[in-house]
C-alpha cells in the first residue's frame, strides 16, 4: 500500500509520528510531504498521527490571544493514489487531555489523529461514498470490474 500526506502551516518544528496499525512509518520533525511504501495486509487498518513534545513554551499568548503555536495540519491524504478528499474528515483526534475532535485535521494539542480504513482502500472508498450518499448500489461490481481490468494489463505488461 502507498500513502501519502501533504501537511500545511507547519509552524515551529512539531514532532510527529505517523504509523500504519502499530508499524513506526516516520518519527520526526514534521515535514510538508511524506510518502511511504508500507506492507499492510488486507483488511481494516488505521492510520494514526501523533502530535507529541509540544511544552506550554511552544504557545505565545499576547492580550489573551494566541499569536503563534506548534502546530501542523493534514491537507491532502493519498493512498494508492486514490485522494480520500471528503474521506479524510471521517477520522478524529484524541487529545492526549481525553478531548475527542471529530473530523479534525488541525494538530494544535499533543494527541493522535486516527482514520480507520480498510485496504484495499478502493474498496473502501467506493463502499464509503456509496453508505454515506447512496450513490452508486452497483459499487462492489465496480470494485470487481475495475480488479479484473488491473489483473489483465499487468498480464499485458
Amino acid at each position: 500500500m502507498k500513502i501519502q500526506l501533504q501537511f500545511k502551516n507547519i509552524v515551529d518544528d512539531p514532532r510527529c509520528r505517523i504509523l500504519i496499525n502499530d508499524q513506526v512509518l516516520f518519527a520526526g520533525i514534521t515535514q510538508p510531504q511524506h510518502a511511504f511504501d508500507v506492507d499492510a495486509s488486507e483488511g481494516a487498518c488505521r492510520l494514526t498521527i501523533v502530535h507529541h513534545d509540544k511544552a506550554p513554551e511552544h504557545t505565545i499568548v499576547e492580550n489573551g490571544i494566541i499569536v503563534r503555536d506548534r502546530s501542523f495540519e493534514l491537507e491532502r491524504c493519498v493512498i494508492d493514489g486514490y485522494d480520500l478528499q471528503e474521506l479524510v474528515w471521517h477520522s478524529q483526534f484524541v487529545a492526549d487531555d481525553g478531548a475527542v475532535y471529530n473530523s479534525c485535521l488541525f494538530f494544535g494539542p499533543n494527541g493522535e489523529f486516527q482514520l480507520d480504513f480498510e485496504n484495499p482502500a478502493l474498496r473502501w472508498i467506493l463502499r464509503t461514498r456509496h453508505e454515506k450518499n447512496n450513490n452508486d448500489p452497483y459499487w462492489a461490481e465496480d470494485y470487481e470490474s475495475y480488479v479484473r481490468a488491473c489483473r489483465l494489463l499487468n498480464k499485458s505488461i
